[in-house]
């Protein structure tokens, strides 16, 4: 019992610090230019409003995350924030006089970025976590000394050597774009509307379900219920689109006992949802689609052949591009409008 409590810990510790290394740039960046004094307590009280309100929203991460164009508009503001903080690097200077001031401005930005960049790290932990808040609480509050660390580190690094500072933004910007191109809305236009997919994750995400087991009786032959959406590799069940009782009741007449809890698993993660009694009955039919954890198995037979998962990449440069490119191109208008004639 204990043992396996301190490998649970230890698990949330590990995903929240993994998962925080974008965060940790960004409180770098976002504070690198103050006094060490002023930068401290920027990256104290920047970090640690955000990772309290992570605790906080936790429990509200599964329905947030449901929301139409939260991702879009979450990777909108990692861009402008990206972008301020190359222009603050480029234009900025602090001074005793107004180092306050830019302590104030770095936490706001710090809390932001890190706020909008936690949405998928806490829904992650929070799956760890199970139903123990208190290791929620715990895994969270021991990262802090490390990310607070890391990002003191970076920091230092940033005066040092000032492409590092580009290096950031650029990672800044790629999760900004990974978030857009993420977002379940965009997926679901080109997917339902062009039938083609743009990102592998659209398929992970919202099209395909898998689960380990030991053994796999229909691989051979699949039942009725199950042609089509089944698809067993390399010790790997895939199911696609959502999942029924009756197809439930045929994986697991197809696997070993040990291997029921997967597929309990499985439907949990693939089946439909219900919509839940608290949202306005006039409203329901408009939110459906947002309390489904899989797309219709129809999706993902129509995107076969027309996954195009380049884009995706090619997406994220050209976001990264616009971001380091915007000071640039920004500082050239100031030039010109100060130009005379």
């Amino acid at each position: 019992m204990a043992f396996a409590l301190f490998v649970k810990i230890t698990q949330i510790v590990v995903l929240d610090v993994v998962l925080s290394g974008d965060n940790a740039v960004v409180i770098a960046m976002a504070a690198h230019k103050l006094p060490a004094y002023q930068r401290k307590k920027a990256i104290f009280w920047g970090g640690m409003i955000a990772i309290i309100l992570r605790v906080v929203f936790t429990a509200l991460m599964a329905f947030l995350l449901m929301v139409p164009i939260v991702r879009l508009v979450g990777g909108l503001v990692l861009v402008w924030i990206a972008c301020k903080l190359l222009l603050d690097e480029e234009e900025k200077v602090v001074t005793p006089d107004n180092a306050d001031k830019s302590t104030f401005a770095a936490i706001r930005m710090i809390f932001v970025a890190d706020f909008v960049m936690s949405l998928d790290n806490m829904l992650a932990v929070a799956g760890a976590a199970g139903e123990k808040l208190w290791l929620l609480v715990f895994g969270l509050l021991v990262s802090i000394g490390i990310i607070m660390t890391c990002s003191a580190f970076i920091a230092r690094l940033m005066n040092r050597f000032k492409w590092i500072v580009y290096l950031g933004a650029a990672i800044l910007a790629y999760t900004a774009g990974e978030m857009m191109i993420g977002d379940r809305e965009v997926a679901s236009y080109f997917a339902r509307s062009h039938r083609v997919s743009l990102n592998s994750h659209w398929e992970e995400d919202f099209m395909l379900t898998r689960k380990k087991v030991s053994r796999f009786d229909w691989a051979e032959e699949l039942p009725a219920d199950l042609q089509g959406v089944v698809r067993f590799h390399d010790g790997q069940l895939e199911f696609a689109g959502q999942m029924n009782e009756d197809q439930k009741k045929a994986l697991l007449a197809g696997v070993a006992q040990a291997d029921h809890e997967a597929i309990e698993e499985m439907y949990e993660q693939a089946r439909h949802r219900d919509v839940p009694n608290w949202v306005p009955q006039g409203v329901k039919p408009h939110v459906e689609l947002w309390f489904q954890r899989k797309w219709p198995v129809e999706v993902w037979k129509g995107i076969q052949g027309r996954q195009y998962h380049a884009v995706a990449w090619i997406f994220s440069a050209l976001v990264i591009a616009f971001c380091l490119g915007f000071p640039y191109w920004k500082r050239g208008r100031s030039t010109q409008a100060k130009a005379p004639g």
